[in-house]
């Protein structure tokens, strides 16, 4: 836990450091930003996403649930993401279909409502699958233990992690899901829910500051473009230091911040993510950065992906910067770079 933490003394608003963040923050002169829960609003889109992509892939599995009853809520989707490793939402959804296709097995039914109810609950799933390491395989070290091997082997068949995924691209981008992930929408017929996002950042924010942007997000390269283009943000960030799943690195790997660090030549990058894997990523690079290498400071953005666990989550890690959102963050960065100038 960080003590040291202590509201701005330039008087910015939504903005927690401490005096050594403070102090390197005044040479910051690029700023890299996760996408989902930073620059764009995705309650709307990925947690429903992965709700509605669960629902269809268990009634295919022949699953049923009572009116208004749905496998993992929208709200819940925050469970797995504060146990880390949960960075792509389609991971997500796969885990999320795997917990009722072990839960199904031990309870002995197809039944979405005597699954939810059966124990061990979300709660306690996602708490020890955080104690495993996150992710798919911290889920499957939890899972498999609660069956025989027979039964978990049928389970890991029945698992079809690929259709998965294609439910939901196709409930994410509904009539773009050829031109963002190349399939066509064989299965959900509707508008797709990346409508639904909302940016976090007016571009005025971002062009009137006299820093550089970067992106490095679990998403693809049109999947962030599309964002991009909501939140008219898209001339603002050059596409080399662009780093999506496309590039074939994938968070908490660091080489997405060494490719940009490559890119612009900053004297320090400041970072800004709203879940554990985004504060690996930057810690891993810290860690494994030589000499010559410039520093990486890490903003924990609050409210995005893990919720209201969110600060407690960076404060246990040492996190020395915390702010509400970016647009605290660009003034503070805003109010940091003047500072040096009076200095």
């Amino acid at each position: 836990m960080n003590p040291e933490l202590r509201p701005d003394a330039d008087g910015v608003p939504g903005v927690l450091a401490t005096s050594q963040a403070a102090m390197q923050a005044q040479v910051a002169d690029v700023v890299v930003f996760d996408v989902d829960g930073v620059l764009m609003d995705v309650h709307g889109s990925y947690p429903v996403v992965i709700s509605r992509a669960v629902d269809a892939f268990l009634a295919e599995q022949g699953f049923v649930a009572d009116p208004g009853t749905v496998a993992i809520t929208p709200e819940e989707t925050r469970l797995f993401k504060a146990a880390g490793g949960f960075n792509s939402d389609w991971q997500l959804a796969q885990g999320g279909a795997l917990v009722y296709l072990v839960k199904g097995r031990l309870a002995g039914t197809r039944s979405v409502d005597a699954v939810r109810a059966a124990e061990p609950g979300l709660e306690v799933i996602t708490r020890q699958v955080a104690q495993r390491g996150g992710g798919l395989s911290g889920l499957l070290q939890v899972l498999e233990p609660l069956l025989d091997a027979r039964d978990w082997q049928a389970a890991r068949e029945e698992w079809d992690r690929d259709r998965v995924t294609r439910l939901c691209q196709e409930y994410y981008a509904g009539e773009r899901c050829e031109e963002i992930f190349g399939v066509p929408a064989l299965t959900v017929r509707e508008r797709g829910l990346l409508w639904n996002e909302r940016p976090l950042v007016s571009p005025r924010t971002l062009e009137r500051l006299p820093f550089r942007y970067g992106i490095y997000t679990g998403r693809n390269f049109r999947e962030t473009l599309a964002a991009l283009e909501i939140a008219g943000l898209v001339p603002l960030f050059p596409p080399e230091a662009m780093i999506t799943e496309d590039a074939g690195v994938r968070k908490p790997n660091p080489e997405g911040l060494f490719r940009i660090a490559r890119a612009l030549e900053p004297r320090l990058m400041v970072y800004a993510g709203d879940n554990l894997d985004d504060w690996q990523t930057a810690a891993r690079y810290e860690s494994e950065r030589a000499l010559d290498d410039p520093p990486c400071l890490f903003a924990g953005v609050l409210g995005g992906s893990p919720g209201a666990v969110a600060e407690q989550l960076f404060r246990d890690r040492g996190v020395g910067l915390l702010t509400t959102g970016v647009e605290a963050l660009m003034r503070w960065l805003e109010a940091r770079r003047a500072a040096a100038g009076r200095a």
